[in-house]
Order: structure tokens, then sequence, then C-alpha cells
């Protein structure tokens, strides 16, 4: 007669025995039996706490108690997988295999060796062979088969595969969960919130999916509509600090400042104090010019994690704002010095120096940025506006070129080099550059005008600009 499954605290409980039992065996230098199943509860524990090296003892004891046990073969197996011993892994699973050929957890495990060593396609079959065997679990199963499609980037695959889990069992969320992600990594914003409207008609209480439903119409900028979905994963689910999280990035993206923070909030009630909400509360705070309530949940972020970069750079920015230069760059050093590669820090590094007349460290700064993020375009027009200032149009030209293969087909782009060609007296170039901008996007010729005034004298600048008015 077969025992009843036992529940996880019992198990874990048998778990703790039988360690503590192995434990005071290998203290007293004793030697004493243990069944099959206790060492395998055993050997699960070293593994739980990433200990595979005392694992691999358990297991050479085993085996030694349980000559030709197929339970212990596996748990060697899993040892081998945990130690990087691929090879003998697998070895042991087709050992395994010869003996029990139904066995479903051998196809899962030589599935997620292929996996290891990036042969995406064999970890695709043995994946499709546990499905097979299988009798239940069969929803994990097609989670982990679409994991493996989206390594070979065959997102359509991966979504049937999700779709197929979902169908098993639809309050799998993480495959709801894996299932956004997917269509944001296929790009396939729209379909995203055609499958989670379908869903959350089908599964109206399902707080994950209006959830992933919220956060993709905000990806689409329908702020409204994200915010109603994520009202109703709240309703659903009281003490759900990701959508109140998600709710105040859409309230601070629609300058709602007060509402974001009061969202903001209610996350630090649930979740205790977290660095990157305190960080977003000072963001709300210096959105709306309270500048001394922002320094002060940047600097409780800090307090909490130094390392938090986003809090040094709005400390900075704020002291920036406050005209207390040298604090700023102060502060802003110290976001570079954390994030080498954030190209937020830069840039408002290399503006605070600047305006801090350290010319020459601001230029090494945009230097850094313009390596870094050659997308910012800001970055390269900053750059290139203090050339100008401390060496003249010249200068200034040539570096803004240099971002012209990013750049080139942006409006904003054009206007700008038009300006520092009319100034480095390069008039039929410029015009040239301005007839291009004016074609791609008229209205935007206003930054011209505001960058070089000068402009608006010149006759065959305001020809053009009279010819392709609208």
């Amino acid at each position: 007669m077969n025992e009843a499954p036992r529940s996880a605290p019992e198990r874990n409980d048998d778990q703790q025995a039988c360690v503590q039992r192995y434990e005071a065996m290998l203290d007293r230098n004793d030697q004493l039996f243990f069944d099959v199943e206790e060492f395998e509860l055993i050997v699960d524990h070293y593994l739980e706490h990433n200990e595979p090296k005392k694992a691999e003892q358990v297991v050479l004891f085993a085996k030694r108690l349980h000559p030709g046990s197929m339970d212990i073969t596996f748990c060697e197996a899993v040892v081998m997988m945990g130690l990087g011993r691929l090879g003998k892994a697998m070895e042991l699973l087709d050992a395994i295999e010869k003996v029990e050929p139904f066995n479903e957890d051998v196809q899962l495990h030589k599935a997620g060796i292929y996996s290891q060593q990036r042969n995406y396609r064999r970890a695709v079959e043995h994946y499709k062979r546990a499905l097979e065997l299988a009798e239940e679990g069969l929803d994990d199963i097609y989670l982990d088969l679409a994991f493996e499609y989206e390594n070979m980037e065959e997102f359509e695959e991966a979504i049937t595969c999700l779709k197929k889990a979902l169908e098993l069992n639809p309050e799998n969320e993480a495959v709801l969960y894996e299932m956004a992600y997917c269509f944001d990594l296929a790009g396939a914003d729209e379909a995203s919130v055609v499958f989670f409207r379908n869903f959350t008609n089908d599964h109206p209480y399902s707080s994950v999916a209006w959830y992933n439903l919220g956060n993709t119409l905000a990806k689409l900028e329908r702020l409204d509509e994200s915010n109603e979905a994520l009202d109703l994963a709240i309703a659903i689910e009281e003490r759900f600090s990701s959508a109140y999280f998600s709710k105040a990035r859409n309230l601070l993206v629609a300058a709602r400042y007060e509402e974001a923070i009061a969202c903001y909030e209610e996350t630090l009630a649930f979740d205790g104090p977290q660095a990157i909400t305190f960080s977003f509360i000072g963001e709300c705070y210096e959105k709306m010019e309270r500048y001394e309530q922002a320094l002060i949940h940047y600097d409780q972020a800090i307090a909490l994690d130094p390392t938090w970069v986003d809090a040094w750079i709005g400390r900075g920015v704020v002291k920036d704002m406050q005209e207390r230069l040298p604090e700023a760059v102060k502060a802003l050093e110290q976001a570079v010095a954390i994030g080498a590669d954030n190209s937020d820090a830069w840039y408002y590094y290399a503006n605070a120096l600047g305006r801090s007349e350290k010319y020459e460290q601001a230029l090494k700064a945009y230097e850094k940025l313009n390596t870094i993020e050659p997308q910012s375009l800001e970055g390269w027009m900053d750059h290139a506006d203090l050339l100008l200032n401390l060496k003249g149009p010249d200068a200034a030209l040539r570096k803004f070129r240099e971002g012209e293969q990013v750049h080139k087909l942006t409006p904003r782009y054009k206007y700008r080099l038009v300006s520092y060609l009319l100034r480095a007296g390069r008039e039929q170039q410029a015009l040239l550059e301005l007839e291009e901008a004016l074609m791609a996007e008229y209205a935007a010729h206003t930054q011209l005008t505001e960058h070089y005034p000068e402009a608006a004298t010149l006759p065959q600048v305001m020809h053009l600009l009279e010819l392709y008015r609208k």
C-alpha cells in the first residue's frame, strides 16, 4: 500500500532530522544506516543550500549502502550537474534511461543539460519527450520548453507553448508573467493587449493578467486604460505592490505627482523601505520643485543602498537646480563612480562640470557619454555647445558631426547642424541641410532660430522657411 504524500512542513521536518543525524554521524566519525529516501532528502538539502561538494560526499556514502539503486544514481546525476560535470551527468542519465525508459525526470534533466550547453534544439527534443511521458506538471514543462524557444528567439513557438500551459492551468502565474515578457521580447505589444484582454474576459479574477495588461498599455502610452487595468489588479489583490508601483509610474509620467507619491507610499507600506521607491518619490518632489523634500527622499534611498545610482543623480540634479554647484558635482561624481556606464549620470555630471567652469573635466565627461551612449542627442548637442563657447563654431561642428551616423535622419540633429554651419560661415551647406530638415519636420524649425537667433535675419534662410511653410 502506497503511503499518503507528506505535506511540505512534514517533509521539511523529516529533511532537517535526516541532515542533523547525518552531520552528527560525521562529527562522531561513525557510520549509520539511511534508506534511499533519507539520502535523497539530505542531497536535496545540500543542493538547495548551494553546497554540491557536500552533496557529492553524501552520494558516495549512499552508493556504498545502496549499490545499484537507480534513485541514488539519479541523485548523483543531479549532483554532477550542480558541480558543472555535465558529461558525467549525461552518462548517468543515459544509464538510468536504459533501465527506466519512461522516466520523464530523466528527459527533463537531459533537457536542462543541453540548455546549459546552449544546445537549445536538443533541449527542445527532450522537453517534448518529457511532455509525452509526464502525467502531471505539464504546464511547467511547457514553460521550460518556452524558455528554450525564447533562447532561440522563436517567440511565436514560445507563445504557443505558454498558451498550452495556460490551457492546462490558467492559474499558473509564472506562465502569465512569462507570456508578458515573451510578447515584450517579440515587440508584439498590440498582440499582448489582445491576449490579456481575452484572458481577463475568461478569467476576470486573475490579478496578474490585469497587471500584465496594465503594463503593456502603459508601454503603448495608453495611461488611462493602463490605470484601469492596474486598479482592477489591486481590487483583486489588495497588497499587490507591483501594481501600485506601475500605477505610480504612470502617474509620474502624467505629471500627477501627488497621486504618484501616494501610490509609492502604498508600496512602502507593503514592502517596507526600498531605495528605488524613495528615489521615485524624490523624483516626484523634484518635478514639483519641492527640492528639500526631494533631497530628503534621495538621501533616504542612499541610506538604504549607497550604490543606488539614480538617487545620487537626483541629489546632484537638485543641488544643481539650487545653484549649489560644488555639492552637485560631488553627488554626480559619486554617481559616475558607482555607475560607470550610466549615461544619465555622465550627462548630468558633464553639465554640472561645465556650469562650474571645470571645462577640461566637462569635455572628458562628454567624451565618455558620447562613447557609452551615442544615441543621446542631448549629449552631442551639449558637448558641441560647450566647444562652441570655448573654441568656436568649427570645433563644435567637428564634434557634432561625430554623432551624424546615429542621428543624421533626426530633424533636431539637422537643425542644430544648420546652426553650427551658419556660425562657421558655411552657408550653402547649411541651406542644403536646412531644406532637408524642413521637408522632414517643418514645425521644428524654431529649434534653429532659438539656438541661433541671427538665422532669422538671413534672407536665404527666411526664403526657405517661407517656401516650406505649410
